[in-house]
C-alpha cells in the first residue's frame, strides 16, 4: 500500500523486523527509540552562491548511478521489478536499458523511488510513483529513469526542471534545491510536506515552496536556502544565515516550532542558529551547528538527550556515555544522518556515532540494544576498534539501515539487510560495518565498491554516485645489458594502478621490434595472446582488473637477431578511465656487446 493511500492523521511506519511480544512491549519499545536522509549527504558547505549568482557545488566529477536493495517500484532503475538485489547493479539510462545513466553528481533515495541531480543542472527520477513522487506529471511507476517536468508543466511536459544544485527525497516526496536558493517540490502532500502553502493530496510536477507563514496561492517563495533535507513526512531547509525552516507533519515536534500542529508552509526551527547540516527521519529531525555540537528535535532515543522525551523545540544531543540530565554533550560533528527511528553524525576526526533504536543493528554497536545517547559506530568485523576515514554518513528517511562514506571512496554499511540494501551480496543484518561489494560481484566479494562521490539510503534500497579512476604506470626493464647478437633478452614489464578506484580490463600490448624473435611470455596474473615462438609480432596480454595499488608483471624473452641496439615498447590500457594517460607507455634501448 503505498503512502498516498494512507489517510491523512494515519502514519505507515516502518516493520519492526523482531517481535517484541505484546502491545505493550511494542509501544514501550518505541518509545524508549523513538544521512543522510532522502538528500543522502548533509553537507556542512553552502549550495549555491548570494542572489543570483550560481556556484558549481559539485565536489567530483559527474559519475554512474549504482542502485542495490528492493526494486518492487522499480527504485533500482535497472528496468525492472524483480525481486531485489544484494550488490550493486546500475540504473539504466534509457528506456530499454542499455546504456548506464551516467553524468549523475548527486543522488537520493526515498521509500520505493530514486533521484538523481545531472550535470547539467537537470533531475531525473525512477520508480514507484503513485503520488506523482518522479515529477513527470504522471502516476505511472518507472523503471529506467524519466526527467523532472518544469514548474507549472502538466504532461506530457513540454520543459523540464533545471538550475538546479542539490536533491533530497523523503518517503513518497521529493525536493530540489535551485541556482537562485528557492526550492520546488512534488510528490505526496497529505500533511503538507510540500511546502506549497495547501494539502492538497499530491502534485504530479513541480511546486514552489512556499516564504515563511504563506498560504496558496503563494506569491513569495522560501529563498536564501542552502540546503535541504526529506523526512517521512516532512521537510527541512537550511538558509544562508544559519537558521533553518521546516514545514509538514508535525505530530511528534519534528518541525521544532514549539508545537504538535502540521504545517503547509515553512515555519522557522526554534532559535537554533549556526547551522551547518540537517537530516530528517520518521518522528525527528537532527542538525549540527559550526561548533561542532549537534542538537535534534522530535520524540524518542533518537534524540539522544538521555530521555527520548517529545521536545518540539530543539535539544543539544549528550556526549557518549552520558546519562540525562547530560553534563556533557557531543562535539567535533562535521555532518549529520537520520534513519527511520536512529540518528547519525560524522566527526572531524573521521569517526562516527550513533544513537536511538538498533533492533536491526542499525547503529552498528555489535548488538540490537537501543540507546538514548550516542554511541561510537564500531570498525568492520567486531567492537575492538572503531570505524574510521568517516565524511559522511545516511540514512533513509524511514529506513532500518546506515551507510558511511569514507575518505577513500569505499562505502560501509550496517542494519537491517533483508532487501540487500547494505549491497555485501547477503540478506544478512549486520549490526557492525562491512564493505559494499563492487559492481558484478558475487558473495563472498573479492573486489569493493570505490570511487563514490555521492551516497544515500532509501527506505530498502541504497543508491551511489561513483566515479572510478585508474592511473596505470607501465616500466620495462631488460637483463642483460649489453645482450649479445643471438643472445637471450629477458624483458619484465610492470603495470601498477596508483589509482584512486581499480583499473577494470587491463591489457598490455608489446609490438615486438623486427630485430628479435619472441621465445616465451609469462604472464603474473592473467591471459597472454602470443606468436609463434621465433616470430616477430605482437604480444597482447590481459591482466582484468588491478586494485588500486596493484601491480602486474609480464616476464617476456625474446631471441635477439641485430647487429645494432634492440629498442622495445610497450603499452597498458584499461576500461576504467585514466586521466594520466602519459606514463602508460615505457620504451628501453638494449645495446649489444
Amino acid at each position: 500500500m503505498s503512502d498516498s493511500d494512507t489517510p491523512p492523521g494515519t502514519r505507515r511506519r516502518p516493520a519492526l523486523r523482531r517481535t517484541l511480544g505484546t502491545a505493550a512491549a511494542l509501544a514501550a519499545a518505541l518509545a524508549a527509540a523513538l544521512l543522510l536522509p532522502g538528500l543522502g549527504l548533509s553537507a556542512p558547505s553552502p549550495a549555491h552562491a548570494d542572489g543570483a549568482v550560481a556556484r558549481d557545488i559539485r565536489t567530483a566529477p559527474p559519475g554512474t548511478a549504482l542502485t542495490w536493495g528492493n526494486n518492487a517500484g522499480g527504485q533500482l532503475g535497472d528496468g525492472s521489478t524483480a525481486g531485489s538485489s544484494s550488490i550493486p547493479g546500475r540504473a539504466c539510462g534509457n528506456a530499454i536499458c542499455t546504456t548506464p545513466l551516467g553524468k549523475a553528481v548527486q543522488v537520493a533515495g526515498g521509500d520505493d523511488h530514486s533521484i538523481a541531480l545531472l550535470e547539467d543542472g537537470s533531475v531525473v527520477a525512477w520508480g514507484a510513483n503513485l503520488s506523482g513522487q518522479l515529477g513527470d506529471g504522471t502516476n505511472t511507476d518507472r523503471t529506467t529513469p524519466v526527467k523532472v517536468c518544469a514548474v507549472g508543466e502538466t504532461a506530457p511536459c513540454a520543459s523540464f526542471l533545471k538550475g538546479v544544485v542539490a536533491v533530497a527525497a523523503g518517503d513518497v516526496h521529493s525536493l530540489a534545491l535551485l541556482t537562485d536558493g528557492t526550492v520546488v517540490s512534488w510528490g505526496n502532500n497529505g500533511f503538507g510536506q510540500l511546502g506549497e502553502g495547501s494539502a492538497v493530496n499530491h502534485e504530479t510536477t513541480p511546486v514552489r515552496v512556499c516564504a515563511v507563514g504563506g498560504t496558496a496561492p503563494c506569491t513569495s517563495y522560501l529563498s536564501n536556502v542552502t540546503s535541504i533535507a526529506g523526512g517521512y513526512q516532512h521537510s527541512l531547509a537550511l538558509l544562508s544565515d544559519g537558521h533553518v525552516r521546516s514545514w509538514g507533519l508535525n505530530d511528534t515536534g519534528q518541525l521544532g516550532d514549539g508545537t504538535t500542529d502540521f504545517r503547509i508552509s515553512p515555519v522557522a526551527v526554534g532559535s537554533l542558529s549556526d547551522v551547518v547540516s540537517i537530516a530528517a527521519g520518521t518522528t525527528h529531525s537532527v542538525a549540527s551547528r559550526s561548533d561542532g555540537s549537534a542538537f535534534t528535535w522530535g520524540s524518542g532515543a533518537a534524540l539522544g538527550d538521555g530521555s527520548g522525551a517529545l521536545a518540539t523545540n530543539p535539544v543539544q544531543v549528550c556526549a557518549i556515555g552520558q546519562v540525562a540530565p547530560c553534563g556533557a554533550f557531543l562535539s567535533g560533528v562535521r555532518s549529520v544522518g537520520a534513519g527511520a527511528y536512529h540518528s547519525l553524525a560524522a566527526r572531524s576526526d573521521g569517526t562516527a556515532v550513533a544513537w536511538g533504536y538498533n533492533a536491526d543493528g542499525q547503529l552498528g554497536v555489535g548488538d540490537t540494544f537501543n540507546r538514548s545517547v550516542p554511541v561510537q559506530v564500531c570498525a568492520p568485523g567486531g567492537c575492538a576498534g572503531f570505524l574510521t576515514g568517516v565524511t559522511a554518513v545516511a540514512g533513509g528517511p524511514n529506513g532500518l539501515h546506515s551507510l558511511a562514506l569514507r575518505s577513500d571512496g569505499s562505502v560501509r554499511a550496517w542494519g537491517a539487510n533483508d532487501q540487500g540494501q547494505l549491497g555485501d551480496g547477503t540478506r544478512t543484518d549486520r549490526h557492525t560495518p562491512i564493505r559494499v561489494c563492487a559492481l558484478g560481484q558475487t558473495s563472498p566479494c573479492l573486489q569493493y565498491l570505490e570511487g563514490v562521490t555521492s551516497l544515500s539510503a532509501g527506505n530498502t534500497h541504497s543508491i551511489a554516485v561513483t566515479r572510478p579512476l585508474a592511473d596505470l604506470a607501465t616500466s620495462i626493464a631488460a637483463s642483460p645489458e649489453p645482450v649479445a647478437n643471438g643472445g637471450t633478452l629477458t624483458y619484465t614489464i610492470r603495470v601498477r594502478n596508483h589509482g584512486p578506484t581499480a583499473a577494470e580490463d587491463v591489457v598490455l600490448t608489446d609490438n615486438l621490434p623486427a630485430n628479435v624473435r619472441f621465445t616465451t611470455a609469462t604472464p603474473s596474473t592473467g591471459t597472454c595472446d602470443t606468436p609463434p615462438a621465433g616470430s616477430t609480432d605482437t604480444v597482447t596480454c590481459h591482466f582484468g582488473s588491478l586494485a588500486n595499488g596493484g601491480t602486474a608483471t609480464l616476464t617476456l624473452k625474446v631471441m635477439v637477431r641485430s647487429t645494432g641496439a634492440v629498442t622495445n615498447g610497450a603499452s597498458a590500457t584499461g576500461s576504467t578511465p585514466d586521466p594520466r594517460s602519459g606514463n602508460n607507455s615505457a620504451a628501453i634501448t638494449t645495446p649489444l656487446n
